[in-house]
């Protein structure tokens, strides 16, 4: 094992300037998406790679790569199969980046560390299941009657569950979601609605209580991460499931804080936000520990929706697995693509590791920002 060191990293921004730009509530810019990846090779030449998205009004980010730039010279030299060393090194790490800007390293470490065991990651992780249910992530629609043939060529292409991405104004995401119930409530779809955090908690609290009445999956972001007390009563008076935004709460400890004081009905959680495979694998046990699901956050491109799928995959308590729809919009520079079956789930992608391959010619074409340290 002495040969499988990393001995040179490679960082890539990359931006789909011809992608459409994707609103996900009604008083936002048109969201620019940038693909931050980490690519590792070792000496023996196993190559690991991780990503992770962000997005942006106006332009696309440059802070992640930048906040990696300044962490990823130390990997030079060090082991990827200790994935809880490297994992207690990041966390050590001095970085404004946070915890998205550390994840993508952690996952490259799992790719290697799978591909040098012969094995998909999933199976390394445990091995649950090779397949998930998954449901369809929509995009905000400028009409509510946009919504109707988005949901119906959802329908056509296999998923059996779809979560709204709505105005983020409560009397219009009411109308979306009373017209959704009247044309679709006596199917046997599932939806689920996404409100990014920007409702009061009375709001909130009416939201719930409709959801509730019409069965649906469940609810999530209605309010702040931060608004425990909303939380907590929307947990107890409500039979919804609630859950997070998902990108506020990440460590172990905040998970653990959460579910012990009844913030959540479920985990939202990411391992391209939350520090990666090893800390989102940890996540998973909390879960199960307090008889919760973890319901994957892995709306992105192939390199994030593969590290999520693979931890998913590898844990019964997860029901779904998101996918945004249409694919093509994150699908930009890898030859490997995750997508739903027309009998609703998602499969394992084939091949060791995280068994997606990139075209990395695209990529660098692709880059707004490029690092290359060894």
């Amino acid at each position: 094992m002495n040969s499988t060191v990393i001995k040179r990293v490679e960082l890539y921004a990359v931006a789909d300037r011809n992608a459409p730009p994707i609103p996900w509530a009604d008083n936002q810019e048109p969201l620019l998406y940038t693909n931050n990846i980490v690519r590792l090779i070792t000496q023996d030449g196993i190559e690991g790679v991780g990503a992770t998205i962000s997005y942006t009004e106006n332009d696309f980010d440059r802070c992640i790569i930048e906040a990696m730039r300044t962490i990823v010279p130390g990997l030079i030299g060090k082991n990827p199969l200790m994935t809880e060393a490297l994992s207690q090194w990041l966390g050590d790490r001095c970085s404004w980046g946070g915890l998205p800007a550390k994840s993508p390293i952690d996952i490259a470490a799992w790719d290697i560390k799978a591909k040098k065991a012969n094995m998909p990651l999933y199976m390394l992780l445990g091995g649950a299941r090779h397949k998930i249910l998954s449901y369809a992530s929509s995009p905000m629609f400028s009409t509510v009657e946009e919504y109707f043939p988005f949901i119906d060529d959802c329908i056509a292409q296999g998923f059996t569950a779809i979560k709204l991405h709505c105005y983020c104004v409560y009397e219009k995401d009411v109308q979306l979601v009373t017209e959704i119930q009247r044309l679709y409530g006596h199917s046997n779809i599932r939806f689920m609605l996404d409100t990014a955090t920007f409702y009061t908690p009375k709001e909130a609290m009416k939201i719930a209580k409709l959801l509730e009445s019409y069965d649906w999956e469940w609810l999530e972001a209605p309010v702040s991460d931060y608004d425990y007390k909303t939380y907590q009563r929307l947990v107890k008076n409500t039979d919804l499931e609630i859950s997070s935004h998902g990108n506020c709460l990440l460590t172990l400890q905040e998970v653990t804080h959460a579910l012990s004081n009844d913030l959540w009905s479920d985990v939202r959680q990411d391992a391209t936000v939350c520090g990666g495979i090893t800390q989102l694998n940890k996540c998973f046990a909390i879960a199960e520990g307090h008889s919760k699901t973890l319901e994957i956050q892995s709306m992105g491109y192939t390199l994030t929706q593969a590290a999520n799928l693979h931890v998913a995959l590898a844990h019964h308590n997860c029901k779904y697995f998101e996918q945004f729809y249409p694919y093509e919009s994150f699908e930009l520079a890898s030859k490997t693509t995750i997508r739903t079956a027309k009998d609703g789930y998602v499969y394992a992608p084939e091949g060791n590791g995280l068994g997606i391959e990139m075209d990395w010619e695209a990529v660098k074409e692709a880059s707004i920002a490029h690092y290359v340290f060894e």
